[in-house]
């Protein structure tokens, strides 16, 4: 989510560990390179949620929806939510609009330049404070805070083999809250190689930085395609440690 930077939103990406940003685009996307969504064939939409990290109290959800248009290039559309709850009730409401476009740049068949950029509308829905009897039944309603978050990505590719790409998160340090309370959103910035060695497998190293910190993430993942029915996907980064596996299975009809 834009709040609270989540950064594996969609099940591939998750597998993968959140090496994706040099990777073939598709409409997650939106969320992690916006010039990959020049990539996207036609209208995909995807819908998903899950429980963050396992917990049931942080239950979230997700919609995106892509499609190239002429002229303007691909445009795309996403909507995420975050909730934390706590004895079935509501303590806060994550809420991101997104909008996005993608166009390229250069574009032959030896190589391809694009870059995008997302615009996120935030909102951040507070509940109800502990009050007297401290579990929200009597507390004040504490209202919600608004912001805009800018993203902008570039992605490249050689000879379908070599691709690289960076993505700036909140490059307008977009922040909730006004003076002393003044916080900026989570700002970051991946950059990545990806590596095709043949048409049905891809190997990705990417490296992510919290901008305002001095430790870095190094993450590495596998795509690789076993049929024109199964992708297998798997990822691990350091930093903390997190491993991923995955895989997608279509359907295809004559």
């Amino acid at each position: 989510q834009t709040v609270s930077d989540n950064a594996y939103t969609h099940a591939e990406v998750s597998a993968m560990a959140g090496a994706v940003v040099a990777e073939t685009g598709s409409n997650w996307s939106i969320f992690h390179n916006p010039a990959g969504i020049t990539e996207v064939d036609g209208l995909q939409i995807s819908l998903g949620g899950g429980k963050l990290y396992g917990y049931d109290w942080l239950p979230t959800s997700n919609l995106s929806c892509t499609t190239p248009i002429p002229i303007i290039g691909t445009i795309g559309f996403a909507f995420q939510q975050l909730e934390t709850k706590y004895s079935g009730k509501t303590l806060s409401t994550e809420q991101t609009l997104s909008i996005a476009q993608g166009f390229d740049l250069q574009h032959d068949k030896n190589s391809h330049l694009a870059i995008g950029y997302t615009a996120n509308f935030v909102q951040w829905d507070l509940g109800k404070s502990a009050g007297v009897s401290g579990d929200g039944s009597d507390g004040l309603e504490l209202g919600n805070i608004n912001s805009i978050a800018i993203d902008f990505g570039a992605l490249a590719s050689l000879r379908e083999k070599y691709r690289f790409g960076v993505f700036l998160k909140n490059i307008n340090s977009g922040a909730l809250g006004k003076g002393i309370t003044r916080q900026v959103l989570p700002r970051r910035i991946n950059a990545g190689i990806t590596y095709l060695p043949m048409a049905s497998l891809a190997t990705s190293i990417v490296s992510e930085h919290l901008l305002g910190r001095d430790d870095m993430q190094i993450k590495g993942a596998i795509k690789y395609t076993l049929n024109q029915h199964i992708k297998i996907f798997a990822g691990a980064q350091s930093n903390p440690n997190r491993f991923g596996l995955g895989a997608t299975f279509a359907s295809t009809s004559q």
